[in-house]
């Protein structure tokens, strides 16, 4: 499988994914607890000035979490962030120059659209996942189904306003990946604890669905 495509499916697979915003330290500790309780995709935020450092602590000490960049505005940081083991670039806007850059290096890009011109284009420029921020905003999942109705493969990925007892709403509306912030953050035992809570309803869902 291409290199992209391994990618995409494996965030797609996991689903569920952290988001931090802390310095190089707590980022990996977070993600140590993370992995604990199954939870093995992070995104890391570059509103955080180390952030970089924290991405590059991820892929070096923990191989097997799937380090994501987050916050990404321009085609430098992207570049930057997927040579330091970023395997999905997000971004709150679309940019053609990101989108370019994650082509060129066979990474998977998530912009962040608020219209069905924002999504096509962004689709047609490659953009492997459509990045729904808030989660929380105009209707949450309502609005999810609402955009899904038109592009029913549009791949969705959910960032704000999910919480352990929305989740599988959000799966129901077919997001392809969430994020969490809070649930995953904070002390470990309850990063672990929350981690384990949020995989077993994706097994749930999964069996479910079957």
């Amino acid at each position: 499988m291409l290199q992209k495509n391994s990618y995409v499916q494996e965030i797609s697979d996991l689903n569920i994914m952290a988001v931090v915003r802390d310095t190089p330290e707590e980022t990996l500790r977070i993600a140590q607890a993370c992995l604990k309780g199954g939870v093995k995709a992070i995104e890391v935020s570059f509103t955080v000035s180390t952030a970089l450092r924290s991405l590059t602590k991820i892929s070096d000490e923990l191989p097997e979490m799937v380090a994501c960049a987050g916050t990404v505005l321009d085609a430098t940081t992207a570049r930057l962030a997927i040579l330091s083991g970023a395997k999905l670039i997000l971004s709150p806007a679309f940019s053609q120059e990101v989108a370019e850059v994650c082509n060129l290096y066979q990474v998977p890009y998530a912009p962040g659209c608020n219209s069905m011109t924002e999504i096509t284009t962004a689709l047609r420029a490659g953009a492997s996942f459509i990045k729904v921020f808030p989660g929380s905003a105009l209707d949450g999942t309502k609005e999810i189904t609402t955009i899904k109705t038109p592009i029913p493969f549009m791949p969705l990925l959910v960032s704000g306003g999910a919480t352990l007892a929305n989740y599988r709403d959000f799966l129901l509306a077919g997001a392809d990946c969430v994020s969490f912030g809070s649930a995953l953050t904070g002390d470990s035992e309850k990063i672990i604890k929350n981690a384990l809570l949020l995989n077993k309803t994706l097994s749930n869902f999964r069996i479910d669905k079957r």
